[in-house]
């Protein structure tokens, strides 16, 4: 079996997974009663919805003809202005850097424990979308 047949049947497996841990988290979350715990679960239950879009993204891929050698190889078909594009995620950045300078100060004044970890995983995930449009940037354009 290839690499990208084990890749595929992984990817298969692990989008099972993450629909079902999204139908039990948000069971679950209908059964806590404290706030910070309800955001938490649902927190997770939004993120593992995400995967498993990002592994269906992946899959199409993978399954494409002729199957890409990497993921930044596969090309979309449709005609954009690639300066507009560009201005636009870099305006998406600027934005993000942001985000994590307001979130950032605000950790910094909170007392409550709830609202302060929620904010570092807040934190937290505008610091990957930072970097994952400085890939696109890179990558890209």
């Amino acid at each position: 079996m290839s690499h990208s047949e084990k890749l595929i049947q992984m990817a298969k497996k692990q989008i099972e997974i993450e629909k079902e841990n999204v139908k039990e988290v948000s069971e679950t979350e209908k059964k806590i009663g404290y706030a910070a715990a309800k955001l938490f679960l649902h927190i997770i239950q939004m993120d593992s919805q995400k995967h498993a879009d990002a592994l269906e993204g992946m899959l199409e891929v993978l399954k494409g003809k002729p199957p890409s050698k990497n993921l930044w190889e596969h090309k979309l078909e449709s005609y954009v202005d690639p300066i507009v594009v560009k201005k636009e995620l870099e305006r998406h950045m600027e934005r993000e850097s942001q985000m994590i300078k307001h979130v950032e100060e605000e950790i910094e004044e909170t007392k409550d424990e709830g609202l302060r970890m929620l904010l570092e995983f807040i934190v937290e995930d505008e610091r990957k979308h930072h970097k994952m449009l400085a890939a696109i940037i890179k990558r890209s354009y």
